[in-house]
């Protein structure tokens, strides 16, 4: 990269979006306790249990997000081959019986001592590591088939690959989602991108139609009414939850979808949950601050220092957003059920813990902003 007459501010981690993802949490943690007392009940014999384990949970990922605040991000440019080959091994670890444990037809956890880890959940920020640290590197070619698209393209297609195999086609297309919008960003071809995308095409109409349970999702997804005991069960229980909400809600803890009839209340399908209890005035609020949330996360990605922190933080921009939009459509039966959470507010230790380190990543990036001097141009991060 070329010398600018620019200087790098070490200065302090964004604020505001500190602030917005605690109040997420704090709000979330509300709502979760509520949509997860039937559960808790039913499941573990205590209407405390799933509130207290996501406590521990945030307790756990505020001590990493404060780790994350103070390691320079460029530590992981200098390890990034070392995690992506971490994340192979845990995705190959977790296909063994021994190893993974299966859930809900996925072998997707991998079991350590009291506590469970989703390696699909890793692989995510691996994966934007990794593909950040190829697209910063000098000698990368854009322009380039076999030296530039190729490689990245390589280990992006392994770990889908792994990915799907246990099954979790949620967490594939995520991924997949994450990998394109980040090639896009990178300045590859257009032409490359659009082959491959077409290419895939059939691939992707065999992995949806050939299998049973993806193919009547969708079926369900187009028409849920057809079969509202079965096929359309889930999105026809999460439209009625807004339904009843209408504006104000019926109350916090006073819903009674999460007791009988909605599915995955505390994970999935949460979102349905605070439209059933805090009607369209409490999903909105919620819907409000992660658009705020988002918003921070694209002014820091447009302030980055240089190439790898633009690509780390849009990686992780579009992770956030990508799955705030589908776990949202697909409660409100815009989208077939995926099974992604509803990132900060679903249950589930995996999945909050890679997303609070991540904000640790986002707020030390933040750290160091590009400060224009008077009277010259702003950096051009993609000239060499």
């Amino acid at each position: 990269m070329k010398k600018h007459n620019e200087e790098l501010n070490y200065s302090t981690p964004d604020f505001y979006l500190l602030v917005v993802v605690y109040i997420i949490l704090a709000a979330g943690i509300s709502m979760l306790y509520s949509a997860s007392i039937n559960v808790s009940r039913i499941a573990y014999n205590d209407q405390y249990y799933i509130f207290k384990a996501q406590l521990v949970w945030i307790g756990i990922g505020t001590i990493l997000t404060l780790a994350a605040i103070n390691i320079n991000y460029s530590f992981y440019q200098k390890y990034s081959r070392i995690l992506i080959a971490g994340v192979l091994v845990l995705l190959i670890a977790v296909l063994f019986p021994q190893i993974g444990r299966k859930v809900s037809g996925s072998r997707s956890w991998i079991r350590i001592s009291f506590f469970n880890i989703q390696p699909a959940e890793i692989a995510k920020l691996g994966l934007i590591l990794y593909l950040g640290t190829m697209f910063s590197k000098k000698r990368f070619k854009a322009e380039k088939f076999f030296e530039g698209y190729l490689p990245p393209l390589i280990i992006t297609t392994i770990v889908f690959f792994l990915i799907l195999l246990q099954p979790d086609f949620g967490s594939g297309f995520l991924l997949l989602s994450i990998a394109g919008i980040l090639f896009f960003v990178s300045g590859i071809k257009i032409k490359y991108l659009l082959a491959t995308f077409f290419a895939v095409l059939p691939f992707a109409y065999v992995l949806i139609f050939n299998v049973g349970y993806r193919k009547m999702r969708l079926l369900s997804f187009l028409n849920p009414w057809a079969d509202p005991i079965n096929k359309g069960y889930h999105i026809i229980q999460s439209i009625k939850s807004f339904r009843i909400g209408g504006i104000a809600g019926v109350g916090l803890g006073k819903g009674i979808q999460k007791l009988y009839y909605l599915p995955q209340p505390h994970t999935d399908f949460i979102y349905s949950v605070i439209g059933e209890e805090s009607g369209f005035i409490g999903t909105f609020i919620f819907f409000l601050l992660f658009v705020y949330m988002i918003y921070r996360g694209v002014k820091i990605t447009f302030n980055a220092p240089d190439k790898f922190s633009f690509f780390v933080s849009a990686g992780i921009v579009s992770m956030w957003s990508i799955q705030i939009f589908v776990n949202i459509a697909v409660t409100l039966g815009l989208l077939p059920v995926t099974g992604l959470p509803l990132p900060f507010v679903s249950y589930g230790g995996s999945s909050l813990l890679v997303n609070m380190f991540s904000v640790g990543i986002m707020l030390n990036i933040s750290r160091f902003n590009r400060v224009k001097k008077r009277n010259l141009e702003v950096v051009n991060i993609y000239e060499e």
